[in-house]
């Protein structure tokens, strides 16, 4: 018997694309799948679609309706809580799956016993701009989460697919109420704790670009706020928990200082003058900036080490620059 997979789908207001997200899941070439779509309070027609095409379906699938809009890190941790699969993926409700995305991610975390394994994505645009490969592993070397983040090689949260008890143990969920950045710092979490982790070169996850997608629509300062917000999370998660001295340097000398900064650039967008006034005269904030500046030059990463500069040096105008 194959092992279950459950394929987790948050959806909000998806009525124009849910049909064919799910249709590509329905029409997976792996035999045992759990769908789970997580209706995060839709006002059009995304529960009544995805019971229409998944009432066709041989899958063991279900359709859980929060009552309130709470944002898609809620509605992933809602699919995680229901999960019966022993492992776990998730899918955007605009996107598509190859035929075989859910067999050859379970063939590789099977194969190498792991904790995690994930694929390449094709990025398909609907304005007519070609179709574009991304795989997060270039050569043959061994996986590693450390090699991963130390790399910039993270792979998205839907290009992977993870052992339900590896979440279970180390408590990985997604921070709620983040609109952006969630699916980053749950992964880059997660393999901080990984064991093993495998990747076929494939790409087999399609992330549809579209004109109502939420990081093209999605208020501007309540976006960056989230992603700064993660970065912060990621790196004091990272500095105390990781088992590798260089992850643990890394969050403290590179993710960090990246948050600290998009912090005081924050505070400027939002015309907080006090608040921003009140984090130059934290000594622990300056701490942190001044560690960008010990790392970067203007030669390596110049744009860092020029906004650290501006917030030490020239706080007054950085903040006129940042607000306008």
């Amino acid at each position: 018997m194959n092992d279950l997979v459950s394929v987790i789908i948050p959806a909000f207001n998806a009525s124009a694309r849910i049909k064919s997200a799910l249709e590509s899941v329905i029409a997976q070439d792996y035999a045992d799948i759990e769908i789970i779509v997580v209706d995060d309070a839709s006002s059009d027609d995304t529960g009544k679609i995805a019971h229409e095409v998944l009432s066709r379906s041989s899958f063991t699938h279900r359709i859980i309706t929060h009552d309130s809009n709470r944002g898609v890190s809620a509605a992933r941790n809602t699919g995680i809580e229901s999960a019966q699969g022993e492992y776990i993926c998730f899918m955007d409700a605009d996107d598509l799956l190859r035929e075989n995305f859910v067999s050859s991610l379970h063939a590789e975390i099977v194969k190498g016993e792991c904790d995690i394994a994930f694929c390449g994505l094709t990025d398909s645009f609907t304005d007519g701009k070609p179709n574009k490969d991304i795989r997060y592993v270039r050569g043959n070397w061994n996986v590693s989460g450390e090699k991963l983040i130390l790399g910039g090689n993270v792979p998205p949260v839907y290009c992977c697919i993870y052992r339900r008890e590896f979440i279970a143990r180390h408590n990985l969920m997604f921070h709620e109420g983040c609109i952006s950045g969630e699916d980053i710092e749950f992964v880059m979490k997660a393999l901080c704790m990984a064991g093993k982790i495998s990747y076929t070169p494939e790409c087999l996850y399609v992330y549809v670009h579209h004109s109502g997608m939420g990081s093209v629509s999605g208020n501007r300062i309540t976006r960056y706020a989230s992603n700064a917000g993660a970065i912060v999370r990621t790196a004091e998660y990272l500095a105390e928990n990781s088992p590798s001295e260089n992850v643990r340097r890394f969050a403290q000398y590179v993710l960090m200082p990246r948050g600290a900064i998009m912090n005081f650039t924050l505070q400027a967008m939002k015309g907080e003058r006090e608040i921003y006034s009140s984090m130059l005269h934290d000594g622990n904030n300056i701490e942190i900036i001044r560690r960008a500046m010990s790392l970067y030059t203007l030669t390596k990463k110049p744009e860092v080490f020029f906004k650290a500069f501006m917030i030490l040096h020239m706080p007054r105008i950085y903040y006129t620059m940042r607000s306008k």
